[in-house]
Parts: structure tokens; sequence; C-alpha cells
């Protein structure tokens, strides 16, 4: 079974995404309201291979989600050199158990048994102590054995 570990970053909106992240290579979630919704909720998770603040220039599903639009950004921790297949298997395992409504690809055939490792950070890298509503919902840990989901949340002791 495959482990991948992510530290996410965040909130970010459209203006602080063109000046503040320096990295990329990784996942990362569109959250907001699309038309007619009355809470914010994660609508999209994606991949890319470059810079985030290029990835977002023109994104179709972004412009998709018109009220209080913001990113989250991953930066893949373990295994330290990742490839491409291994982002693509950590997004399925998002999307198949989360089912985010914007993504209508990978929802089909489950993914391989893999467990995913969450881990929440602010833009400029301290713990995130309390979760925030936005992705509550999306469990810090989701292991697929092939058969059956486990998933848990892990709790950040300050000091």
């Amino acid at each position: 079974m495959k482990t991948i570990i992510l530290n996410w970053y965040g909130p970010y909106n459209d203006e602080t995404l063109k000046t503040e992240p320096d990295f990329g290579y990784g996942l990362y979630l569109i959250a907001g309201m699309k038309k007619g919704q009355k809470y914010d909720r994660i609508q999209y998770c994606g991949i890319t291979e470059r810079e985030y603040c290029k990835r977002f220039y023109q994104h179709a599903k972004k412009e998709i989600v018109t009220r209080n639009r913001e990113y989250w950004l991953s930066e893949v921790v373990y295994p330290s050199r990742i490839k491409r297949d291994a982002l693509e298997i950590a997004e399925k395992i998002i999307i198949f158990f989360w089912e985010p409504p914007l993504n209508d690809r990978k929802k089909i055939r489950p993914p391989e048994p893999t467990t995913i490792i969450n881990m929440w950070f602010k833009r400029d890298g301290r713990p995130r102590i309390n979760q925030k509503a936005i992705y509550a919902d999306l469990p810090d840990v989701i292991s697929w054995d092939g058969d059956k989901w486990r998933t848990g949340n892990l709790d950040v002791y300050d000091g």
C-alpha cells in the first residue's frame, strides 16, 4: 500500500495567489459557492506540475465558483521524490472518497490501495490548530485498502 503525505496551505484568494505561493507541483482544492448554493464547500480537486499561480491563470473550473472563491495548495512531503502517477493516485483517492461536485472524472473505478495523510497549515506555514469548516469534512487520514475506507483526524497540540 502506498502512503502519500500532503501539507495543505491556505486559504489563498485570486490576489494572494498571484504573489504568495512560491511552490508548485502538487494537488489543489478550489472552494467557495457555485450559483444557487448557500454554503461554501470544496468544489474541485486537481493536479499541477507547475507553479500554482500559473496553473490558475486560466482555469475553467474556477470560474464556476462565483462567490467566496479560495484555494488550498498542497506540498508533497512524502515521498520526497514524487512522480505524476503518485499525484494522480492521491487526487483519485480524494475525488473517489469525497466526490467534489466539479470533478466529473475519476469517480467510476476505485483507486489502488493508498493512504493519504492531509496536514493543514496557514499560508505562513504555522499549523492550523482548529479546522476550518470548509475542509472539516475531508479527513486528515484517508486510507483505501481496495475494499474498505478508513478515516480519521489528527489532533494538533501546541507546545
